[in-house]
């Protein structure tokens, strides 16, 4: 069936090329005019003069039915979707080389008239094209919106996003994040988003989108806690630091920042605990440990365990913890066989 059609397609063309004598008669024959106009829609389509193409398409296929030519019919509504398909495609990649509100707009207007294309004339190829990229252009538009500060629109666009697909992960995270922007001190709401967008993606294997939004939860409980330890909110500090396991049980980030908060309380046997425990989970080098081995002394010094701290603000002698590793071991400590120099 398929390649009659193109034979007839063919014929046609060469209708056009030898059938001067009818041609010029085109007024008086249906068949003529419709298939002149045909062809001179698929140059304007080759020549990505789209909406040409769609007018010269609709007004042969309109001469075709009024006379019964169901060949030229069955060949015009096959065309047709496809050109809108053609135009959607052009002008996202005019988007893709030119990122703007205007041209991704415009992308978004032809892919919507793509799809009511394909529904008119039952193109299920077009169709499925075009549900996939509606929703993905309003995130895209969302994005757009949100460096540039437009936090309504961004969330209206998301919304209008998640609604034509529920499963759009990448849509709930970004929801997440302009939520933040919103209000970056309710850490719940925001936070729902990022458990939204880790639930979907789960669901549909969408490995990135997973590993972003943990990690995103992860930074943003981290980054709190911090800000709310250095404001002696310890307690809700914890808080947010013990739910980070759930996002990234290898944290060590998280463990050092709860040992560093109980040195503060004076609750050396957590601080121990907590800063083996980041000691165990760290994969980066010795220097960047050096932190880490600073809390643990602190934690063992202030259980008495003298010896071990010495051993631990020997291993904390790097970068920004030298001097006061030093200072442990030489006037606090007073460890034996300590040497003042740095590494």
């Amino acid at each position: 069936m398929k390649s009659l059609k193109i034979i007839l397609s063919y014929c046609l063309t060469l209708f056009l090329v030898f059938g001067v004598a009818e041609i010029s008669t085109a007024q008086d024959d249906p068949r003529a005019e419709a298939v002149q106009l045909y062809n001179s829609a698929q140059e304007l389509a080759g020549d990505n003069q789209f909406l040409d193409a769609i007018d010269v398409y609709r007004e042969a296929l309109e001469i075709a039915r009024d006379n019964d030519l169901d060949d030229i019919v069955e060949l015009v509504e096959e065309r047709l979707p496809r050109v809108y398909a053609s135009r959607a495609s052009h002008a996202y990649r005019q988007f893709q080389s030119e990122r703007n509100v205007d041209n991704v707009n415009r992308a978004l207007e032809y892919f919507k008239d793509s799809q009511a294309a394909a529904e008119e004339f039952n193109d299920q190829q077009v169709a499925q094209q075009a549900m996939g990229a509606v929703p993905q252009l309003y995130y895209v538009r969302s994005v757009i919106h949100f460096r540039e500060d437009n936090y309504s629109d961004a969330m209206a666009d998301l919304d209008t996003a998640i609604e034509m697909n529920e499963n759009y992960a990448v849509a709930y995270y970004q929801k997440g994040i302009v939520q933040k922007a919103m209000d970056p001190e309710n850490v719940e709401e925001f936070m729902q988003w990022y458990d939204r967008a880790i639930e979907i993606a789960q669901q549909t294997n969408d490995d990135r989108t997973l590993q972003n939004a943990r990690n995103g939860a992860r930074d943003e409980l981290i980054y709190r806690a911090v800000n709310l330890a250095e404001e002696r909110s310890f307690n809700r500090a914890v808080e947010l630091l013990e739910r980070v396991e759930q996002y990234d049980p290898n944290s060590y980030e998280a463990k050092y920042r709860l040992a560093e908060i109980a040195n503060e309380r004076g609750n050396w046997s957590t601080a121990e605990q907590n800063a083996r425990r980041a000691l165990d989970l760290h994969t980066g080098g010795v220097a960047d440990k050096a932190k880490i081995f600073f809390e643990l002394g602190t934690a063992l010094k202030g259980q008495g365990n003298y010896e071990g701290a010495c051993s631990a603000f020997e291993d904390a002698r790097y970068g920004d913890f030298t001097e006061p590793a030093n200072h442990e071991l030489q006037f606090e400590l007073e460890c034996e066989g300590h040497s003042p120099a740095g590494r």
